[in-house]
């Protein structure tokens, strides 16, 4: 397998990626798809799995693919899809990559940071980012930066869409307080500011329209630069302004 990786990639941007090394890859599934998700931030992976559902195409660009689980298991429109992984550490993009092989999937090593390398590409129809924003830490021109970065990358009709841990606008219980405050203290974590009117504020200086669910602890989003083409679920708001 290939990585095309960036000059700046090679050393890491935070403390939190070794957490994604290849050997607890192989208890992802378990721990946060099955448990944590339904356990802890009362968002189970049906929801998440529907969410991918709802808004993924077949020019697909996966920032942070974690496991694969959500690739492996969505429903990709007719046809063989053109998926690209990205992710600043090597493991996750191999064991991804190994598990969507029937996809031949093209790896990216790039800092999201960052402003995306030339080689990364444009015109992605779907961008997913999922679970990745409560990972990253706060950068001094704030985290909505990445929204830049990857509003850069997408099809001027194409959707951005995920969904993040948050800790400030959204229902904690005892338990999943206290793992979030656990998790940060491990440097896994970054979200001690994150929060639902943040979020809004970020997806509303990038995008044309945007829409936000919060189901336990967790924001899903999905956000369109178009204003002719806005993201809706039946019966869910929008904010668009």
């Amino acid at each position: 397998m290939t990585i095309d990786a960036s000059p700046e990639s090679s050393a890491f941007g935070f403390e939190g990626q070794s957490y994604y090394e290849h050997r607890r890859l192989r208890l992802y599934d378990a721990v946060v798809v099955h448990a944590s998700n339904r356990l802890l931030w009362r968002c189970p992976k049906s929801r998440l799995l529907e969410h991918y559902n709802d808004w993924i195409t077949s020019r697909h660009l996966e920032v942070g693919p974690g496991s694969g689980y959500y690739l492996d298991h969505c429903r990709f429109p007719a046809g063989t899809p053109e998926l690209t992984l990205l992710d600043l550490n090597p493991d996750p993009l191999k064991f991804a990559a190994h598990r969507l092989r029937r996809y031949t999937p093209r790896c990216v090593q790039a800092d999201i940071l960052e402003p995306l390398p030339d080689f990364v590409g444009s015109g992605f129809t779907s961008i997913a980012y999922n679970y990745v924003m409560h990972c990253l830490p706060e950068p001094p021109g704030g985290k909505q930066i990445v929204f830049k970065h990857l509003r850069e990358a997408l099809a001027p009709d194409g959707v951005l869409f995920g969904s993040t841990v948050l800790s400030q606008g959204v229902k904690h219980t005892a338990l999943s307080r206290r793992f979030n405050i656990l998790y940060q203290r491990q440097g896994s974590f970054h979200n001690q500011h994150d929060s639902v009117h943040g979020l809004h504020q970020a997806l509303e200086e990038h995008f044309a329209s945007h829409w936000i669910e919060v189901r336990g602890s967790v924001a899903l989003f999905a956000a369109r630069a178009s204003q002719t083409t806005a993201p809706r679920r039946p019966g869910a708001s929008l904010d668009q302004r």
